[in-house]
């Protein structure tokens, strides 16, 4: 594999995720110490603080990876995180089928390589942690598979389970099996295929989570090198972390304005809120309806299920019940940091985004934010791809675009004749000459004006449908390469968006085999997530 950089500004990324990689001072208040500076993230290691209680969250880790066999490298990574000392890169997203994305494997791959950079830095235990999303429930997300189809985009969609109780704890039901046919069938024969769907069968399944199948499979990928699991789904680790709940009900006004106000700075310096700010930030995981949002009702606290409580009672339900509750985006991210002792949270664009509405709710919560540390953003580019970019007088970029617009870019670029110059000459000309003409008529018979008008005219459509017949044969002569322009563009930008948000990450391991991520943590091991990156396969 070779890596080159490429800009995000020529990308599709906001301006805030750009200003933010070039550590812009408008952004300087929003967020901690920029994880590209050692010196800075050596000094906010120094001072870490861990609000929480490192045997009892241990305790509950070694018990949640447990769930799902882990392999011993990661229990070795949850003693590190007992000692007083031990800190985690976290990283974390939804539990989607054969684990989603590209992009997920690739905020994997940046908590393990910072990890263990930051463990040689610091010289202390550095853990890369996977927060398991497993209360989220958004079931449309979690139930497609993107990929290509003799190089066309296909996103195929698993009909499956109720659409209202978290992911994690649905499960694979009968449309599992037809759902897999189809994909497999789409899926190429390659020299990996039977590899891959042996593994991927030992965990997805019918009758399994989708929890118990996404965190197998994550383990399987990066258990070796001591990733842990950890999620709030679990009655043991909701319990140790349920404080910040109680608080965000209990003073919910305060928390409000708080967010509100650091939103509405960061509009004020020119960005835009990610999330909504509302006065709620909980959710009641009712077993027949699901996660149901709390809302404020007058002096009662209210949820879809026409459940209500008064302020005490949802305090006393939280702190006995806190399995029933669950954080939204904003709180999130605070309970996770009290179960782990976070030095950085590995981010996607949008989710830097939000956490830049945040460090005054964490300082409210008596913790700091964490350091944002971006994940890599890749593009894999195949060799049929890099062959046929070649012959292109195109950058990567300019794929992004509509095909239309693409396709008159190569032409501009490649057109070797000068059509319009030839025809406005050859017009030019016979307007000239007809003027010329009607004159010598005008004398003989001024009746006659008005025919050699219409000659000139006439003959002046006969240049101007010749022209049109001419781009056509340009542009058939030039269909091989705007077909290869259309390949191009639906390998690095699928359904025009970035690949990595779209491919499933199975599809690559599928054409270049089950060990294509240890693959890529080696080529990675000295780049910085400072640009995006394009790894030649």
């Amino acid at each position: 594999m070779e890596c080159r950089s490429y800009p995000f500004e020529k990308l599709p990324f906001s301006e805030l995720f750009c200003n933010y990689i070039r550590h812009s001072d408008s952004l300087a208040t929003f967020y901690e110490a920029h994880p590209f500076d050692e010196e800075r993230v050596a000094e906010r290691a120094e001072n870490f603080a861990f609000p929480g209680h490192r045997d009892r969250s241990a305790d509950a880790l070694t018990a949640f990876n447990r769930l799902f066999d882990a392999p011993e490298e990661t229990f070795a990574g949850i003693e590190k995180l007992r000692e007083p000392d031990g800190l985690a890169v976290v990283t974390g997203q939804q539990l989607t089928l054969y684990g989603g994305p590209l992009f997920t494997v690739y905020k994997t791959i940046t908590a393990i390589l910072y990890a263990r950079r930051w463990e040689k830095l610091l010289k202390r235990p550095v853990v890369p942690v996977f927060w398991l999303a497993d209360e989220d429930h958004d079931y449309e997300e979690a139930g497609e598979v993107g990929l290509l189809q003799d190089d066309v985009y296909r996103k195929l969609h698993l009909k499956n389970g109720s659409g209202s109780l978290p992911v994690g704890r649905e499960r694979l039901g009968r449309a599992f099996a037809g759902f897999e046919d189809e994909l497999f069938d789409i899926m190429p024969v390659s020299d990996f295929s039977d590899k891959l769907i042996g593994e991927l069968q030992q965990f997805y399944r019918e009758g399994v989570t989708f929890r118990e199948a996404f965190a197998g499979w994550m383990l399987h990928l990066f258990g070796d090198y001591g990733i842990v699991l950890a999620g709030s789904d679990d009655p043991a680790i909701k319990k140790l972390i349920s404080e910040p709940m109680v608080r965000a009900a209990d003073r919910h006004g305060e928390l409000f304005e708080r967010l509100d106000r650091q939103s509405s700075s960061l509009e004020g310096a020119g960005y835009t809120r990610q999330a909504m700010v509302q006065e709620s930030n909980l959710f009641y995981l009712d077993p027949g309806l699901g996660r149901q949002k709390l809302e404020r009702d007058g002096s009662r606290w209210v949820s879809g299920n026409g459940r209500s409580w008064n302020g005490k009672e949802l305090l006393d339900d939280i702190r006995n019940n806190p399995q029933n509750f669950s954080p939204n985006v904003f709180l999130r991210p605070i309970m996770q940091d009290r179960l782990l002792p976070t030095l950085a949270y590995v981010s996607g664009p949008g989710e830097l985004a939000y956490f830049g509405q945040m460090k005054s709710a964490y300082e409210w919560m008596g913790q700091q934010m964490p350091l944002l540390l971006p994940r890599f953003s890749i593009t894999l580019k195949e060799p049929a791809i890099d062959r046929i970019m070649n012959e292109l007088p195109l950058e990567m970029h300019e794929f992004a675009g509509r095909i239309e617009d693409v396709e008159a870019l190569y032409v501009e670029r490649t057109d070797s004749h000068d059509v319009e110059g030839l025809f406005s000459a050859w017009q030019q000309s016979v307007s000239e000459i007809t003027e010329e003409q009607k004159k010598q008529i005008r004398l003989i018979d001024p009746t006659l004006e008005a025919a050699a008008d219409k000659a000139g005219t006439v003959f002046n459509n006969e240049i101007e449908g010749l022209k049109k017949k001419t781009y056509r044969s340009i542009k058939k002569q030039e269909s091989i390469q705007l077909n290869r322009i259309r390949r191009i563009k639906e390998n690095l930008f699928p359904g025009g968006s970035l690949q990595e948000r779209q491919i499933a990450l199975i599809f690559y391991m599928n054409k270049y085999g089950c060990d294509l991520w240890d693959r890529l943590i080696e080529t990675l091991e000295d780049e910085v997530p400072d640009s995006h990156k394009i790894v030649q396969l």
